[in-house]
């Protein structure tokens, strides 16, 4: 038995609620594990006080043990500990602090006093395994999210530990370098036998290669067991942490978990599946882009971008890390220098401030932790409103229960899980009401339900009037919320349209068009499939 987790109950400092409360696991060695659950779940707590951080560096009170290769992990020294456990966080910016790639691995071995020729081998080695040796001697900052993320994994990798833990690691990338960190987390399980937990949100690309799978609920283990397990199971709740693919299975009346996709379409393909249609929105135009065009010093990011968005509307904006997407935002909001018109509403908005321009564009980055400034969450969207002196603050109220975080509103916003910090970032980008809503990956790291949630806010929205303009690499969540679709790479946009858009790609669409879309078209997910299915099961 690798880890053996007993009788954990753990507080955060000045609370009264438990953040883990009597959790019991068990992973044997070798196995890949899944954790999920919804925001706040603490899933992050959890794999934390595996590797000791909680409560060595996070304070608070904890009860209880946590053996790896019966080793306790809060009695022993870190050196010991580094060779048992390493992880991965969610951004990977967090944790790379040397300026050169091949530094940063070197970094952690030399503080483990190592000796050179260990060293320059496993520098050269972990990256040979994770497939980025031409990235030796690259300057950080000028990495991709991908790429960054693929070195904090060779970096974890380097100290050869028995379990590496990988917290939401395929959160901000796009489906092609999720693929990559996925194929990496498989090639560290199965051929070097080391156990790799992940802890993730956006399951279906992870499922069918775990061993064993953890859902957990306000602290509390809800269901620990193989994925066939967890497929027989009935329980709602644990339905909803399915892949939608598998979902379908079960809708479908299959008995056994199924071995691949070609078992699921067999039986689609003797199905009548009605035609999903959307209702056309309003043409009026509200955004104009002409010719954009947009550098960073001597690399073109953006060029002869153009495109329009109506009154109403919600456009998503795909496609692969790098593409121009975020500069695309950027421009729009006046955070860069570009060439070209843009125009809102008949008039240009490039004489205007950013603060000018922010009354009727919102604008919400990446990065939520640049929206926490204030000691509450209640102040910081007060914060907002006086900057704008605007005096009213019942809407307060109304967006954090909107968004599910009205409970949170006396705490402290750095005290959030990451989830939560998105969502107050986005009811920051709400509460102005803004002409032009522009989100760069809204649903990063949020559950199924604050999803909904997310999608019905956004469409009440768009209902008003207010046109929205959003970056994911969620292509479900886009395919369900928005009405027109622009895929770009390389700083082109490459195709504009409706949901047809997505009907012949190849990585940007869903697992469940794939299956139905020689069937029926306009069929993204498990909703619409539902859909479709009605009066023909």
């Amino acid at each position: 038995m690798l880890i053996d987790i007993r009788d954990i109950n753990y507080y955060y400092p000045n609370s009264n609620k438990k953040a883990l409360d009597n959790i019991n696991l068990k992973f044997d060695d070798g196995e890949f594990v899944l954790i999920a659950g919804h925001s706040g779940s603490s899933k992050s707590t959890l794999v934390k006080a595996i590797t000791g951080a909680v409560p060595n560096f996070y304070g608070g009170k904890i009860s209880g043990h946590i053996f790896i290769d019966g080793e306790d992990i809060l009695k022993i020294n870190e050196n010991k500990k580094t060779a048992l456990i390493s992880m991965v966080f969610q951004d990977p910016e967090r944790q790379l602090l040397m300026n050169k790639v091949y530094r940063e691995i070197a970094f952690g071995l030399e503080n483990l006093a190592l000796n050179e020729a260990t060293i320059k081998k496993r520098i050269w080695e972990s990256l040979e395994f994770c497939g980025i040796t031409e990235l030796y001697d690259r300057d950080i900052q000028t990495l991709s999210g991908g790429q960054k993320q693929k070195v904090a994994i060779a970096s974890a990798l380097s100290f050869m530990p028995k379990c590496i833990i990988l917290d939401e690691p395929t959160s901000q990338l796009d489906p092609i370098s999720a693929d990559e960190i996925l194929n990496i987390a498989k090639k560290i399980n199965k051929e070097l036998m080391i156990n790799v937990i992940v802890v993730e949100q956006r399951v279906s690309r992870w499922f069918d290669h775990v061993d064993k799978v953890v859902v957990m609920k306000d602290g509390k283990i809800k269901f620990s067991g193989t994925k066939e397990e967890m497929f027989l199971k009935d329980d709602e709740e644990l339905i909803d942490y399915l892949p939608s693919k598998i979902k379908v299975a079960k809708r479908l009346g299959m008995k056994c978990y199924p071995n691949d996709n070609r078992e699921i379409k067999k039986i689609i393909d003797n199905k009548n599946l009605k035609e999903i249609t959307k209702q056309i929105k309003c043409d009026e135009k509200l955004l104009q882009v002409k010719n954009l065009i947009v550098r960073y010093e001597n690399f073109l990011a953006v060029k002869d971008v153009s495109f329009n968005i109506n009154k109403g509307e919600i456009t998503a904006l795909l496609g692969s890390n790098g593409a121009g997407k975020s500069t695309v935002l950027k421009s729009i909001i006046g955070l860069l220098n570009y060439k070209g018109s843009i125009v809102l509403e008949g008039e240009k908005i490039d004489k205007q401030k950013v603060k000018d321009r922010a009354k009727y564009i919102g604008y919400l980055s990446q990065n939520p932790n640049d929206y926490i400034t204030r000691e509450t969450v209640y102040d910081e969207l007060k914060f907002t409103l006086d900057n704008f002196k605007i005096n009213d603050y019942s809407i307060i109220d109304d967006i954090l229960k909107r968004l599910d975080i009205y409970k949170l509103k006396d705490k402290n916003p750095r005290d959030l899980s990451g989830g939560e910090k998105q969502r107050l970032a986005l009811a920051n980008a709400l509460i102005l009401r803004p002409k032009l809503l522009l989100l760069d990956e809204p649903t990063r790291g949020i559950d199924a339900k604050i999803k909904e949630e997310i999608k019905e806010s956004l469409k009440d929205l768009a209902n008003q009037g207010i046109a929205i303009l959003l970056i994911t690499h969620d292509i479900e969540f886009a395919s369900d919320v928005a009405d027109k679709f622009m895929i770009m790479f390389d700083g082109e946009i490459v195709d504009i349209g409706d949901s047809r858009v997505l009907e012949d790609c190849i990585y940007y669409t869903t697992e469940i068009n794939k299956l139905t879309r020689q069937k029926q078209n306009g069929i993204f997910t498990y909703k619409h499939f539902v859909k479709a299915l009605e009066g023909n099961e």
